[in-house]
């Protein structure tokens, strides 16, 4: 029974990962029409949060240390709530609430992997309770975007906005009533190690993170440039656009094929081959696009919901887990806010998506090479 708690407190804390910054895209336009800014000003509402996980991530193993991990999620899902609610005020209110869901998501990022290795004793209900947990959170930022739109016509963009803070008001209480279950793993090592140490000692923290890291700016990049890659190959802008959704909606079911497919080499050499079916054949009108937009989804998140795994199961002590998992994300989420902007400039200076397609071809390869790497070392 306390373990059916637990799992369903991680799978209320996934449906918060992504909605309140996903779903704020389609209110864009509202946004700067109510607020009277222009499109740099939104552009922040997604990037500011990526860079809030960076530094977040970093800072939430030793906010750990001196607070409980009850306290610590009652705070961050607390801050959540409060942030959505307050943000459609004015513009001040609006960039301080999106800093402040930013941090907030950026600890439950660092906490999830954490919460799952306390419930979980074996590899393969670790493998299980990440699966659910990222279709979880793909489901409920895929339904909030979807519905974003439809519900502003109804009930105006800052009542949907507000309305973001639900699931982080019901976290909060389901927190409350229920973590008093979670108690520390014993684990063989239970000595404290820092982030730096961890890092410089540690060449699986080195691959974890670098893999993070490169899968992050993948998936970020081809959500910021595939609707302009489209549109370079023909595609009109309704096609794009519904590429997009397809390469988002796609990817809720990829989570489970981890339970379908237990070899994480043979889920390695899926993930390289869908890279590269999905990349090649965007330079192929119609059926190719759908190909490829189906294939790049489904591959973008399998590979994250693999990353959780092996962070949740690269080690027995909790604190590894902890520090891995901070170092894998705060280097990801930085990369995955250059990314995209470092992509943009090539394109201006070159104007031609031929190359972004090789370059990120190359990091899809290196980020299967070393995704196989860390699989043998386990």
């Amino acid at each position: 029974m306390y373990k059916n708690k637990k799992i369903l407190l991680i799978l209320l804390t996934a449906v918060n990962l992504r909605l309140s910054i996903t779903a704020v895209t389609p209110l864009f336009t509202s946004i700067q029409h109510a607020l009277k800014v222009d499109s740099s000003l939104t552009a922040l509402l997604v990037t500011i949060p990526l860079l809030c996980f960076a530094i977040g991530a970093i800072i939430t193993p030793w906010l750990n240390k001196i607070m409980s991990l009850k306290l610590l999620l009652l705070i961050s899902t607390g801050l959540l709530t409060i942030a959505n609610l307050i943000r459609p005020f004015n513009v001040i209110t609006l960039i301080l609430g999106t800093v402040l869901v930013g941090m907030a998501i950026a600890t439950l990022n660092v906490l999830i992997p954490i919460m799952i290795a306390q419930t979980s004793f074996t590899s393969t209900e670790t493998t299980k309770i990440t699966s659910y947990y990222s279709v979880t959170m793909n489901i409920g930022g895929a339904i909030c975007t979807a519905t974003a739109i439809p519900l502003t016509n109804i009930i105006g963009w800052r009542s949907v906005l507000r309305s973001f803070a639900i699931p982080a008001l019901i976290t909060f209480i389901i927190a409350l009533l229920f973590l008093t279950t979670y108690a520390p793993r014993q684990s063989s090592d239970t000595a404290h190690e820092g982030l730096l140490k961890t890092f410089i000692c540690d060449k699986t923290t080195q691959i974890l993170t670098i893999f993070m890291g490169l899968q992050s700016l993948i998936y970020y990049s081809l959500i910021t440039w595939l609707p302009a890659i489209y549109q370079s190959f023909g595609a009109s802008t309704n096609e794009a656009g519904i590429l997009l959704s397809v390469f988002q909606f796609i990817g809720i079911p990829a989570a489970l094929m981890m339970n379908l497919i237990t070899s994480k080499k043979h889920l390695f050499y899926l993930i390289g081959v869908g890279y590269l079916v999905g990349t090649v054949t965007i330079m192929i009108p119609q059926i190719g696009w759908w190909i490829s937009a189906i294939t790049l989804g489904l591959t973008g998140s399998l590979i994250f919901s693999v990353a959780l795994n092996l962070i949740s199961t690269s080690s027995t002590s909790i604190t590894k887990i902890a520090n891995r998992s901070a170092l894998a994300q705060s280097i990801g989420y930085l990369l995955a806010a250059v990314g995209p902007f470092a992509l943009g400039q090539l394109y201006d200076a070159f104007s031609n998506w031929h190359i972004i397609l090789i370059i990120l071809l190359v990091l899809m390869m290196l980020t299967t090479i070393l995704g196989l790497k860390i699989s043998t070392q386990k």
